[in-house]
């Protein structure tokens, strides 16, 4: 792994890239999430994910508390990465962060191979929630709620400690979130749907379509809300499409 800015981890990268895959991660995750992609992409594509503030090598920074300010961030973070197309994914709160870059991108006249977003609703269709307000409890139920499997770390008291603080902290970025407005984007939209996710329903992940200029491309995947971590083999092959174009055969 390379750490590339304070923002962005590199986990492959090779001279002869004709594209890079910019990967952000969901509330409570981090970069390393995205790791093990890097054995599955094809070898002419760069992989790189996010790292959000207050988490793994970042745990000393302040957490993120306005996604707009964040997106401002990573805009400046890709601008040494732009000599390739990106094509960035969002998986769950990620999605709505990647809009924003993408968003930014364009008003700096950069416009990316793709947007791929995955179990969430666009922006203008927001859900109101206030867990970020509520106990550790309440956290911590919410979390095993959308697991496919109970997550371990939240049995250890020391673990939960370290995990809670950053988990409320990204509730609270994405819950307080809002763009009522839908703005469009020139750049095509691939919505990832997993079929048994309660956090998004079909009509809202349709409604992504009002975000982009171009025709948006439905994906009905396998699973609940983190269908990525059991089989990212079937997800890649979902998103490798908008990488064709700029990929040599």
């Amino acid at each position: 792994m390379t750490v590339t800015s304070t923002s962005l981890r590199r986990f492959r990268h090779g001279p002869g890239a004709s594209a890079r895959l910019v990967c952000l991660p969901h509330a409570g995750g981090s970069a390393s999430a995205f790791r093990r992609w890097r054995d599955l992409l094809p070898d002419d594509i760069d992989l790189l994910a996010v790292q959000y503030p207050g988490r793994e090598d970042r745990y000393t920074d302040p957490f993120a508390t306005d996604i707009g300010k964040l997106a401002d961030e990573l805009v400046v973070a890709l601008a040494v990465h732009m000599d390739r197309p990106l094509l960035l994914f969002g998986h769950s709160m990620g999605a709505s962060i990647a809009y924003e870059v993408a968003l930014r991108l364009e008003r700096r006249g950069t416009l990316c191979a793709g947007l791929v977003v995955s179990a969430h609703p666009p922006p203008h269709r927001q859900r109101e929630s206030d867990l970020y307000l509520q106990d550790d409890d309440a956290l911590v139920a919410d979390v095993r709620r959308l697991a496919d499997q109970r997550p371990s770390l939240l049995d250890d008291p020391e673990a939960r400690s370290l995990f809670l603080p950053m988990l409320r902290a990204d509730y609270r970025l994405i819950e307080t979130y809002r763009r009522a407005i839908p703005v469009p984007l020139q750049t095509p939209i691939d919505m990832v749907l997993p079929v048994d996710d309660g956090e998004i329903t079909r009509d809202e992940a349709l409604a992504w379509q009002d975000l982009s200029l171009s025709p948006l491309t439905l994906h009905d995947v396998e699973g609940g809300h983190f269908y990525l971590q059991r089989h990212p083999e079937a997800l890649i092959e979902r998103l490798l499409p908008r990488l064709k174009p700029t990929v040599t055969p």
